[in-house]
């Protein structure tokens, strides 16, 4: 059971680096395309990067979900 604790424990900090990253690219990126005043690249940052943000977030979020029953956290737990 340790093993399967420090898989999942790897897979949620990458998870969670990487949806965090992509989500401060996509705002960074639309923050860049409001002062350029150019609608494409705020719109276009999130259709090419909208989809991988999102999966990356629910998958770390279902890894957090499998990491409660694995870690035996209870509710109301620090």
């Amino acid at each position: 059971m340790n093993a399967v604790k420090t898989v999942t424990m790897v897979l949620f900090k990458i998870g969670l680096v990487l949806f965090l990253a992509l989500g401060v690219v996509v705002v960074l990126t639309q923050a860049v395309g409001l002062v350029a005043g150019s609608p494409g690249l705020v719109s276009g940052v999130v259709s090419a990067l909208g989809l991988a943000m999102t999966v990356a977030a629910g998958v770390t979020g279902l890894l957090a979900f499998v990491m409660a029953y694995a870690f035996g956290w209870k509710p109301g737990e620090d």
